[in-house]
């Protein structure tokens, strides 16, 4: 079993082995890079163990890191300048994910949130498991649809790109680039209207026998219904949300009140395994200036 970061310091210690003079101490690294890998991976509740692995010739400090959530162990490994004062590359799922740096990192290699556009009314875009039509389909985007895009290379005379979804199972595939729009157009759930609004609760109950259920709705300008649903850790969820109107919106919140689904447009269905046991939230909003109907598919397996 590997050593955690506190006996490895105090060991360092022991055996007079030290951060170079004018260095941040291993032990503020350590904690930095764990807090970085809980950011990635989106749990900040997650057991860690870091482990330093010393200054390489060029001067860097290299720290590899484990996290455990709650159905697998990941890897993930952070390097700091030489005075131990700045991260300068996060390394996770076998690739560099810069963008999660302390202050944005820059790299043009790490997640850039892009809009799916130009998809024909009634139309999807096909996502697949590689940078092709030659590739199975895996999924479909609608347009308006919000998603981080990773990596894009040529294919004959198109180009595809890496994308992920913005989902707590962070689903990925391939899409063709034409039809990716840069994160500074990427449009953001407007405010509800001024004066307007409140919040209902429903509880969201399967007949005998049945893993589903379909409820009909209608929401005021501004307003927000919240739906409470009782699941357990491992089951999988599925929420399907058909709005009679725009501007509707959908989020999901964990029993902790944490997020399980940041806020998605209505033409985007979920469907991910449940980390929590408990009472989950599935939250319809109406952001739109008049109200409007609604229907909205739960299913638990």
């Amino acid at each position: 079993m590997r050593a955690g970061p506190r006996f490895l310091i105090m060991l360092m210690c022991t055996l007079g082995i030290t951060a170079p003079a004018g260095a941040r101490s291993t032990g503020a690294m350590l904690d930095e890079c764990a807090r970085i890998g809980k950011s990635f991976f989106r749990d900040g509740q997650a057991r860690t163990d870091m482990q330093y692995n010393g200054q390489r010739v060029d001067g860097t400090h290299a720290i590899n890191g484990d996290i455990f959530l709650e159905t697998r162990k990941a890897s993930f490994a952070c390097s700091f300048e030489r005075g131990g004062r700045r991260m300068v590359e996060f390394v996770a799922e076998g690739r560099p994910q810069n963008a999660y740096l302390p202050g944005g990192g820059g790299d043009t290699s790490g997640r850039n949130l892009v809009q799916v556009t130009g998809v024909a009314a009634g139309d999807v875009l096909n996502v697949r498991s590689g940078p092709g039509t030659n590739y199975p389909i895996v999924g479909a985007l609608s347009n308006g649809s919000s998603v981080y895009r990773l990596r894009c290379e040529g294919q004959g005379r198109a180009r595809w790109c890496e994308i992920e979804m913005r989902s707590d199972m962070r689903e990925r595939g391939w899409v063709n680039a034409h039809y990716l729009q840069s994160g500074a157009a990427v449009q953001q759930p407007s405010p509800p209207p001024a004066g307007q609004g409140g919040t209902t609760t429903e509880r969201v109950r399967f007949e005998s026998g049945t893993s589903g259920a379909e409820l009909n709705g209608s929401l005021k300008p501004g307003a927000s219904r919240r739906y409470l649903l009782r699941a357990s850790k491992g089951q999988d969820l599925r929420v399907r949300l058909d709005a009679r109107g725009p501007e509707f919106y959908y989020q999901i919140f964990n029993p902790d009140g944490s997020f399980l689904l940041d806020q998605m447009r209505s033409d985007q269905a979920y469907r991910g395994q449940l980390w929590q046991s408990g009472d989950h939230v599935v939250e319809v909003i109406n952001r739109s200036g008049r109200t409007q109907s609604y229907r909205v598919n739960f299913r638990v397996r």
